[in-house]
């Protein structure tokens, strides 16, 4: 007997009932609950240096390598990163709490005085990438999407580094790090 693929549907033309929205307070208060690695988004170019503590990296695809970062409209670093066109994400190792303090505007520190509390080089889009990071991704901008509050950068990684040592995680409103298992 020959095999029929099961029959398709469009959805139906009338309205689903209004689902309750989440408060933002809510939201937060979930989203607290998802570890994250902490991250130090920074770029340099024709507009300047900029930079910023990030929670809201995670990988886009593998072919071409990409990743995505989102940032907040109002951050001094999101138009920078915009102008630029490059970003390096510097994923932050455990000894570097004091660092993500300084970059989350802890302190009220200027930018200059925020990268001098690191060593910092290049890799290929000359954002600066942080030496004693666990992981930075060298990132050109190919995408950006504004949504509620953010920007969502898209970037193609193009270089990579690497240094041992444990990721520095932030879960529960607190910074934690890994253990394997």
């Amino acid at each position: 007997m020959p095999s029929h693929p099961p029959e398709v549907h469009p959805p139906s033309a009338t309205a689903l009932p209004e689902t309750p929205a989440v408060t933002a307070a809510q939201f937060r208060s979930a989203l607290a609950r998802m570890p994250s690695a902490v991250s130090v988004i920074a770029t340099m170019g024709p507009a300047g240096v900029g930079g910023l503590t990030c929670s809201a990296v995670c990988a886009v695809s593998d072919d071409p390598a990409t990743v995505l970062a989102c940032i907040h409209n109002r951050s001094t670093a999101n138009a920078i990163i915009k102008a630029n066109g490059v970003l390096c994400v510097n994923c932050l190792s455990s000894e570097q709490q004091d660092l993500s303090q300084v970059f989350a505007g802890i302190g009220r520190l200027s930018i200059e005085q925020r990268f001098a509390r690191a060593e910092w080089g290049t890799l290929v889009t000359g954002a600066p990438y942080c030496k004693g990071a666990v992981l930075a991704l060298d990132c050109e901008v190919i995408d950006t999407r504004d949504v509620g509050t953010h920007s969502i950068f898209i970037g193609k990684v193009v270089a990579t580094a690497a240094t041992a040592g444990e990721p520095l995680i932030y879960q529960h409103r607190a910074y934690a790090t890994t253990r394997p298992l």
